[in-house]
């Protein structure tokens, strides 16, 4: 009976003394914040990062080709300061080809282990121009129009001001009556309509052309009566020569 009171008391004994290596090994971060993997760079790049570990003796910064690379080249050399949230190196692209490219971020602890964090799908594109956003068109201010300026009246010689003329009402009085109300002539500003007082007169004959003598010659057409001519001459003609037939054959028969 008198053991039970002790287990609780070893459990707690246990877990402390499992949880101070953990305590005392520290935070450990090591990461690429910038660039991010898959973006597109050019130019000097800075790489922006936290390098922070127990133990620590450095970290290095190596690129490679492809999203795999199997060859790694290191970048500025060996680093032995520990970085939080700033910059870790300075990777030049412009002596690269354009590609697609990897980083890989190492740290190493004192004992030899080391944790590594990599930025894949990098794309160097120094030969290609940037792209600059294309600027939004921001729509042109309407002007307000300005009132004009109304003049005042001159002062008459007697030296009195003459006051303004009183505008016409909207509303028609008792005395007035509505445009709806006016004939048509009266409505339509600037027209007049005038009805003739007198019967309009007729509209008189072409007079014919005078011959020599002053009389009025009747027209004709001198086709029409050339072709009557020769019709009747034809016909004069057939009319001899069944006369002509006739009169033989009575002498025959």
């Amino acid at each position: 009976m008198g053991r039970r009171p002790l287990l609780p008391i070893l459990a707690v004994v246990v877990c402390l003394a499992l949880a101070i290596p953990a305590v005392a090994q520290g935070e450990t971060r090591v990461e690429i914040l910038s660039p991010g993997g898959g973006s597109e760079v050019r130019g000097r790049v800075p790489i922006v990062g936290s390098v922070i570990m127990p133990d620590f003796q450095f970290y290095k910064i190596e690129w490679g080709i492809g999203p795999n690379p199997s060859q790694w080249a290191v970048i500025g050399g060996l680093y032995e300061q520990q970085v939080t949230n700033n910059q870790l190196a300075v990777w030049d692209t412009t002596v690269l080809p354009d590609d697609t490219y990897t980083l890989r971020l190492t740290g190493v602890r004192t004992d030899g282990n080391w944790v590594e964090h990599f930025a894949r799908n990098l794309q160097v594109r120094n030969s290609a121009p940037a792209e600059t956003p294309t600027p939004e068109e921001t729509p042109t201010p309407e002007e307000t129009p300005t009132p004009e300026e109304t003049e005042s009246p001159e002062p008459t010689a007697e030296g009195n001001t003459p006051e303004p003329a009183a505008e016409a009402s909207a509303t028609p009085g008792p005395d007035q009556t509505s445009p709806e109300d006016q004939p048509a002539e009266e409505a339509t500003p600037g027209v007049q309509i005038i009805a003739p007082s007198e019967p309009l007169a007729q509209p008189s004959p072409t007079p014919l052309p005078d011959d020599e003598e002053g009389n009025q010659l009747l027209p004709f057409d001198t086709k029409s009566l050339k072709e009557a001519f020769v019709f009747g001459a034809l016909a004069m003609g057939a009319v001899f020569v069944l006369v002509g037939v006739v009169f033989a054959l009575r002498r025959l028969f």
